[in-house]
Formats: C-alpha cells, structure tokens, sequence
C-alpha cells in the first residue's frame, strides 16, 4: 500500500522541484548587472553634479573708488544705514552703493581693470564680481545705476573663456560680451532719469538711455532686443519701449517741454536793485505749431512802469561735457510784446534771454547769453553776437551751435530763461541742450 496517499487520496507531501543551475547563474548575472547600473548612474550624477559645481562655483572679487573730482563722492555698504564719505581710494565690494553729489564724479575700478566712472548726482549698486572658482570659464560683472550715469570701460576676457558686463536699469539690461565666439569689448553708457532727479528704487523711472562709445551692446526690454554699434544710442521710455537708434548725445536738460509742470525747473524774480514794481508771471499754457499740439512756458509783464524787472525759470544742470568742443542749443519761442524796443539802453533788455552758467575748462565760472526781441531800436541797436530779432506774434526754431564759445565749457552750471524789462510776453517750449558723446575729430 502506498504510504503517500491517504484513505482520501489526497497527496499528503509535497515536493519543489529545485531550479536548475544554469537558471540560477542567468539571475545571479542580471543582479549583478542592476546593482553595476545603479552604481554607474549614481557615480556618473555625483561627477556631473561635481564637475558643474565646479565649472559653475564662482569667487566675489572687489573693486576700488576714488575721486575724480568734487568732495561729494559716499559709498555705503550692504546692510548699512549711513554712507562714508570717499576722500581716497577705497575697497568697494559686492552690495556697495555709490553716491556722487553736484559736481562730483567717483572713479571705479574694477578687479580686472575695467573702469566704470560715476557721474554727477548719480547713484549706483555693484551687485556682482565674479570669476569661475577653479576653471578660467567665465567672468561676470554686474551693476544698477539708479539715478544718473554711469561710463563703463569693459575690460577684455583675458585667460578667461567668456566674460559678461551686464547693467540692470530698471526695465533695461544691457549686455556687453567677450567670448570664443563674441567680441563685442569696448565702452557704453546707462543713463537713469527717474522723476525725482535724487529719488531711489522707489521712485518712477522716466526714461533710461543707452549709448555705446565703442564696441557692440545689447539692449533688452520685456518688448524688445536691439544691438548698437559705437556711437549709437537707443532711449528706453516709461513703458521699456525702445525708440529710434540716434547718434550718441547727450541731454543737458531735464523737462523741456514743460509736460511735467515746473519739474526740475525753479521760478525766480530779480528787479536788480532797482526800485520794486510790479512783477512779471510765469505760467504752463496750451499751445499749437506745426500741426502739433504742446505745452509752453508764458513770460510776462504787463506793467507799464519805468523799471526794469527780470521773471523767468532756472534749472540746475551740473554736468561736465564729454566733448568740450561739443554743445548745442535749441528751442522754439513766440514773442507777442516788448518793452522797451531794442534791448533797451545798457543793451540787457529783452523779452527772452537765454543764459548759460558755466566753469570752463581751466576752472573758471564763465557765463554766456543770447537775448531775443521783435523790435528794433534804430538808435541803439543790438548787437548780432548778443541779440536775435524774430518775427512779432509768429513760432521760430531756434538753433544755436555752441562748439565756438570761448573759454571752452567743461561743466555746464544752470541754464535761465527769462524775460527782462519794462513788459512783454513770452513763449517758449522744447529747450535742448545736448552735447556728442563720442567726439568730433574736427573740433577737438
């Protein structure tokens, strides 16, 4: 009788038949080859992992500032609350603001000798100086200007694979490359206008121009990209909108069309010394020429006495000329009265002078004026050097080349706008003063 099977016939042992030897070699080999993978892409990770924190680890560098003139240059520190006042060279490092007054510009630079000058009332932020920390890969250097201008001289990449000049303005970056592929070295300039011509981040930026002196550039807003060449310069308006590619010029004047009210203009009133009468008025009036419609400034002075009475604007410029050999003054005007004809007796009496406040380029406070009138004074009549006649009651484009004057200007003060004498009355609209930003070969 068989013992296996009982009185049911159920099988009551139960027997696995083992796997055979070549089956288990084949899983033996697969586990292995798992584990090699797994080992592979765990070191192949940590190398490129490795191998990019390496290749993209960077070290911060500093900078120096100094000077240049002016006793107004102050660097303040990340995390800081006062400012330094810079009388000597002095570390800046990465964070560092840097602030120059009215006739003061500061001198950067850079830990691979580029060179960034720091305008007049200007303020700007070093956010980055870096370089690979093991590899010669790349170079970086970035910085906001916030207000004002800054020229930037771009050092070449050197041992390094690439180096990068960026500046954040605002809506703006511009980028200026050094590369295996790309050489685009040379210099550019960012100015920062913002409403406030001393406000911060806060403060709404107005416009921000982009001028390259040498080299190639990039400029980028979230609606454009553009590439200028030496001597070219692009205006980024409120909206980052690019305008039109112009040569590079630079503006003297803040609001000159008056569309902002009296911004950055002071109103002011001088009898000089002479027994007081009635004052003149300055006010904002709607006005059309060439089809367009516009804002202008109204000089007057309706009284009839026999004094002699100054009412106009002024406007603190404060800037040294890049060119000195370089400036130009344009407006648009309407005269509708003049009293008295001429420029009256002393010759200083015109229903519009424009002056110009400036140092010249051996130090010298030096000031230059052009009147402008509709009536001739046969007797005594004005000189052409100093005086203008133009058409009663009608608009007239005025441009006035200025590379000719004599001291030459290093730094243009303020300008004035005013009407001088016993009445008249005055319009006067897109005031201009631009100087080249890059030379001119035949005037230098």
């Amino acid at each position: 009788m068989d013992n296996s099977a009982g009185s049911n016939g159920t099988v009551s042992d139960t027997h696995v038949a083992a796997a055979p030897p070549a089956t288990q070699v084949v899983r033996a080999w697969l586990l292995l080859l798992a584990g090699f993978a797994v080992f592979i892409t765990i070191v192949a990770y940590s190398g490129t992992t490795a191998y990019s924190f390496v290749r993209e680890g960077t070290q911060p560098h500093t900078a120096t500032v100094e000077p240049v003139s002016g006793q107004s240059l102050l660097i303040r520190s990340d995390g800081e609350q006062d400012w330094r006042l810079v009388s000597e060279r002095t570390t800046v490092q990465e964070g560092d603001r840097i602030s120059t007054g009215s006739a003061t510009a500061g001198w950067i630079t850079l830990f691979d000798q580029g060179t960034i000058e720091v305008a007049e009332n200007s303020l700007v932020r070093v956010e980055r100086m870096r370089t690979s920390r093991i590899f010669r890969d790349k170079k970086e250097i970035e910085i906001e200007p916030i207000r004002g201008s800054v020229y930037i001289g771009m050092a070449p990449r050197g041992e390094f694979n690439s180096s990068l000049m960026r500046v954040s303005a605002g809506p703006v970056t511009v980028r200026m490359r050094d590369d295996l592929r790309t050489d685009q070295t040379g210099s550019f300039l960012v100015e920062t206008q913002r409403m406030n011509p001393t406000g911060d981040e806060d403060d709404p930026i107005l416009s921000v121009r982009v001028a390259v002196l040498r080299g190639e550039a990039t400029v980028e807003t979230d609606h454009d990209l553009r590439t200028l060449a030496a001597d070219q310069q692009v205006v980024v308006d409120a909206e980052s909108h690019l305008g039109n590619v112009t040569p590079a010029m630079r503006q003297l004047v803040r609001n000159g069309d008056f569309s902002r009210d009296l911004a950055d203009w002071v109103e002011y009133h001088d009898h000089a010394g002479e027994a007081a009468g009635e004052s003149g008025s300055i006010e904002r009036v709607p006005v059309e020429f060439d089809g367009e419609s516009g804002v202008a400034l109204q000089i007057s002075r309706s009284s009839g006495a026999a004094n002699n009475w100054e009412t106009g604007v002024q406007q603190t410029i404060g800037q040294s000329l890049r060119v000195h050999s370089s400036l130009n003054l344009s407006l648009d005007l309407r005269i509708d009265e003049q009293q008295p004809i001429g420029g009256g007796d002393a010759l200083t009496e015109y229903p519009l002078i424009v002056k110009l406040d400036y140092i010249d380029v051996q130090g010298q406070d030096r000031e230059w004026w052009r009147g402008f009138y509709v009536i001739d004074d046969l007797r005594n009549p004005a000189p052409e050097d100093r005086a203008t006649r133009v058409q009663r009651g009608e608009w007239e484009s005025i441009s006035l080349d200025l590379r000719n004057l004599s001291p030459l200007p290093r730094q243009i003060t303020a300008i004035r706008l005013y009407g001088s004498g016993h009445s008249y009355r005055t319009l006067v609209t897109n005031i201009s003063l631009t100087s080249s930003e890059t030379g001119d070969e035949e005037y230098d």
